[in-house]
């Protein structure tokens, strides 16, 4: 835990988002940057933080935590439903140890314990990351990895669905995916061209609400999706 104990990051942190619950999940509070935020309109120079994206609640992840809180046997946003949810071991990761601060503060937020929950700035997206990520799942039936916003880019993409068709053989986890239907994992000229084929398995789609609709591009709903690989 020493890194994510940077007193300056975290006090930037409380005094420049806005606590919000206006999501999915209103049930969770979140220190977020919103349209009620200065920075909301700012340049990236008036941001002494390169790309916080975890600033944000998107919408992928929205409905993946709302499904995990309300299926807490298939149990950043993610790692406090699974916590609320009573999941036995949580590895929080992020290559950006931002993300991971702004994850610990809103496990705070919530009154969450810290007791089940490791946190991690290892990227894990290669062959040296799957073998040490193999101690993580010790009950295959009951381990689950998930992913909210991750494919959105399809560079990217090819590379994650390889890393991921490796990690489900070794671990034996579902792969639960929470997206609102971004290209690179909805239209099929993507899907083609990569290298790793899979097949997905709508377990549910949710209407996001209006202000959802209005801060994130326009998306009108998200889904929870099962990948599985062939």
């Amino acid at each position: 835990m020493k890194m994510l104990k940077t007193s300056h990051a975290a006090k930037w942190i409380l005094r420049n988002t806005r606590v919000s619950s206006e999501s999915l999940t209103q049930s969770i509070k979140l220190h977020l940057i919103t349209e009620a935020c200065p920075l909301w309109m700012s340049t990236p120079e008036q941001c002494p933080f390169p790309d916080p994206y975890w600033a944000f609640y998107w919408p992928g992840g929205q409905a993946l935590t709302k499904f995990i809180l309300e299926n807490p046997r298939n149990s950043e946003k993610l790692f406090l439903a699974s916590a609320i949810s009573g999941a036995k071991a949580i590895l929080a990761n992020d290559i950006d140890k931002n993300a991971l601060l702004a994850t610990l503060l809103n496990y705070r937020l919530n009154r969450i314990s810290l007791s089940n929950t490791e946190f991690s700035s290892r990227n894990f997206v290669d062959d040296a990351g799957v073998e040490e990520l193999r101690k993580f799942f010790k009950d295959p039936e009951k381990s689950l990895i998930l992913l909210g916003d991750m494919f959105y880019d399809s560079d990217f993409a090819s590379t994650a669905f390889k890393w991921l068709k490796k990690l489900k053989h070794l671990t034996g986890a579902r792969v639960l995916v929470g997206d609102p239907d971004r290209h690179p994992l909805a239209e099929q000229q993507y899907l083609d061209r990569y290298e790793t084929k899979f097949t997905k398995r709508l377990l549910t789609e949710y209407s996001l609400p209006g202000y959802v609709t209005r801060e994130h591009y326009g998306f009108a709903t998200a889904k929870i999706l099962e990948i599985d690989f062939r």
